[in-house]
């Protein structure tokens, strides 16, 4: 019997800019950077992830709270395990600017991955398919294909040469004809297209990690912001502090691992992958965090 019962793997979608913070830092050019991983890529730890899902879900079904408890643990009662995990969500894909040389149809934007970030979502989709006897054949050797190649600057999705990324970054690529991963970076559900809505039709760069590491970080957001006096109308004094974005259309990847139970039977079919639209990170009065979670099973 496998350990895991139930694996749910799913990507992060990023609706707005996004901000969920490591909290205030003295080291760091920027005062409230975005988490990282080991590496310095951005990433979601999983106990953000699953603070913010259970808030939702709690809201959205008040009904099922003891269910949700029973999962993802009672903050009242902290020393019960749960039954289920989230893992932290790893960094997919990122937007970034280009220029592109002698390109009849130029794009604005592209996205960008390294061949290091590839490795951890296909460690996390081996390790998930070994915990839980799951199958995500799709997505792993897409992936295996790609890994071949490291070494190279590739492209899927254009036959783009030569490009200019984030203004600083000359870059050649090589066109990898032998990988079938068409649509992976839109990950449009079914509802989408059936509303008849055009998803990004972006090529997806991988890119070196040497130089791919320094692109990603390039694509991050940077915000001054100010604290005003509101009867001087002035900045009050140490009120300047800057924040760290993740642009929106960024793609985590992560996944939700639970126990054989009754309740996790009911919390994945009749609750969790009801779940669509979830706020990350404490920009919610500023309009920022809004993520939409794509279940990836159908299509790994």
């Amino acid at each position: 019997m496998p350990y895991y019962t139930f694996s749910e793997p799913f990507f992060i979608y990023a609706i707005t800019h996004l901000h969920v913070g490591s909290g205030s830092s003295v080291d760091e050019e920027i005062d409230l950077p975005f988490q990282r991983d080991e590496l310095g890529y951005p990433t979601i730890y999983a106990s953000s992830l699953k603070g913010a899902i259970k808030s939702f879900l709690l809201k959205e079904f008040p009904d099922k709270r003891d269910v949700i408890y029973k999962v993802l643990g009672e903050d009242e009662n902290p020393e019960e395990a749960s039954l289920g995990t989230f893992l932290d969500a790893i960094l997919f894909a990122i937007p970034s600017r280009i220029i592109e040389i002698d390109s009849a149809k130029p794009h604005v934007w592209v996205y960008v991955t390294t061949y290091e970030l590839l490795k951890k979502v296909k460690l996390y989709l081996d390790s998930i398919s070994q915990l839980s006897n799951a199958s995500f054949s799709n997505l792993q050797n897409a992936i295996k294909c790609i890994l071949r190649k490291e070494g190279k600057n590739i492209t899927l999705g254009s036959s783009l040469k030569t490009a200019i990324l984030n203004e600083d970054f000359h870059v050649e690529l090589e066109e990898a004809h032998d990988v079938k991963i068409s649509n992976i970076t839109n990950l449009v559900s079914d509802e989408v297209n059936k509303e008849g809505l055009e998803s990004d039709d972006v090529p997806l760069l991988v890119l070196k990690d040497s130089i791919g590491k320094e692109v990603i970080n390039r694509s991050l957001i940077r915000v001054r912001r100010i604290r005003i006096d509101k009867d001087k109308k002035t900045v009050v004094t140490g009120g300047l502090w800057s924040e760290e974005y993740v642009p929106m259309k960024t793609i985590f990847f992560s996944a939700f691992l639970g126990k054989e139970s009754k309740e996790n039977a009911v919390f994945v079919s009749c609750i969790l992958r009801k779940l669509k639209y979830v706020i990350l990170g404490g920009k919610e009065t500023i309009g920022k965090g809004i993520v939409e979670l794509r279940w990836g099973r159908d299509a790994l």
